[in-house]
């Protein structure tokens, strides 16, 4: 089944099955029949739009498509729960409604965009039948958007205590002043645990989806990524005896790649030990699939080496995705300032003037012209080389 036809299935269920279960809830809860119809048509609006934006936005690696499956996969289990969830809410007092994890963990298992349109959309249908006013969506909506933007992204190390704290003041803070403050009878103190006991459940769920998705997909190869990124590995230290220079290009090329990934996003250890490896990358592709199996090289380290060498062999052609190209220009312009040394040894190097070269010469050859880079990455990756004056005095 391809990813296409996957995710129109998906979404046809996932339709069917929210307006279904949204419409039932207006039947419980007494609506008429005119109630009923907008409920039927509103929700099989939410949900197709639930399942158009994941069909068009989703993102899907291009350089490990094992993983894109697998967490595609995981991804539209928690949009189902999430669905489900949402429901149920509706029979619910509107202060225990635990819609701040939804926002979080659609956003972590996808994109910031994807899961607030999505936590968003589930949100309005919940308001719908549960007939609450603007104000209850308003502070849902405002917690969940502000908690994805303190929760994410994950860092190499789990951030948890700040995060939950901002979090957590801000619901409480929006439902108190949104939602209790604002109840026509006198409030009593019981309504003002509810909220305190909405932050409590949120915080579980949030941190044991953290917990899941480090294992899960953050440190699955993380031994492994340690170990090939170790300088002082057995392949390393070969190249190091056998051509001093390959390997001198391959550890400042790494220490780039690992710089520019860390800035724009991408996966520090794959392009870090992409950075290592690519100068003992064979070029025939037996010999490469034997290397990568000796190696026990993941899919996503094999997609980037293997478009790098396809590049190599072609340079005329365009790179496809981010990672081969931050391997690419940080190879070059490690090269370019080795060959300016190796010339004169003193020589007082404009790295403003050589970054732009490189880059304009990229540009014009074509390099960029399919590549899944933006403009602003392209800026990120020029002041990074540019930046590092001092750096350079180690090629001499």
């Amino acid at each position: 089944m391809t990813k296409s036809t996957g995710l129109k299935a998906f979404g046809i269920v996932f339709t069917l099955v929210y307006a279904l279960l949204l419409t039932g809830s207006g039947f419980f809860f007494g609506r008429d029949t005119a109630e009923l119809i907008q409920l039927a048509v509103f929700s099989l609006i939410i949900g197709g739009t639930v399942s158009l934006c994941i069909r068009k936005y989703y993102p899907i690696s291009e350089t490990d498509p094992d993983i894109s499956k697998a967490s595609r996969k995981r991804f539209l289990i928690v949009v189902f729960i999430s669905m489900l969830l949402s429901v149920l809410f509706s029979t619910f007092p509107n202060t225990v409604w635990v819609f701040v994890p939804i926002f979080v963990v659609l956003s972590l298992f996808s994109t910031p965009a994807i899961g607030i349109i999505v936590s968003a959309l589930l949100l309005a249908g919940t308001i719908l039948v549960s007939g609450c006013g603007v104000i209850v969506f308003f502070v849902y909506l405002v917690s969940g958007v502000f908690s994805v933007m303190v929760f994410l992204p994950l860092g190499s190390e789990m951030r948890f205590a700040l995060p939950a704290f901002l979090s957590s003041l801000s619901l409480v803070v929006c439902e108190m002043c949104g939602i209790i403050l604002t109840i026509n009878s006198r409030p009593e103190i019981q309504l003002f645990y509810l909220p305190l006991v909405n932050c409590l459940i949120g915080l579980i769920v949030i941190y044991s989806a953290f917990r899941g998705y480090s294992s899960l997909i953050m440190y699955r190869y993380s031994d492994l990524y340690q170990t090939l990124c170790d300088t002082e590995s057995e392949m390393l230290l070969g190249l190091k005896s056998e051509d001093p220079k390959k390997y001198i290009i391959s550890l400042h090329t790494a220490y780039f790649c690992d710089r520019i990934a860390v800035s724009l996003g991408l996966d520090t250890d794959i392009v870090k030990c992409a950075g290592y490896y690519h100068e003992l990358t064979p070029s025939e592709k037996n010999a490469r699939e034997d290397f990568y199996d000796d190696m026990h090289f993941t899919n996503a380290l094999r997609y980037i080496l293997d478009e790098y060498t396809y590049y190599i062999k072609n340079p005329g052609i365009s790179l496809s995705s981010k990672e081969a190209a931050v391997l690419v220009c940080s190879k070059t312009v490690v090269m370019a300032v080795m060959a300016v040394f190796e010339k004169d040894k003193d020589a007082d190097i404009d790295t403003s003037k050589l970054t732009d070269a490189v880059f304009e010469r990229f540009i014009r050859k074509g390099t960029f012209d399919k590549c899944d880079i933006t403009f602003s990455d392209i800026s990120e990756m020029k002041k990074i080389f540019k930046e590092e004056k001092l750096y350079y005095d180690f090629l001499r």
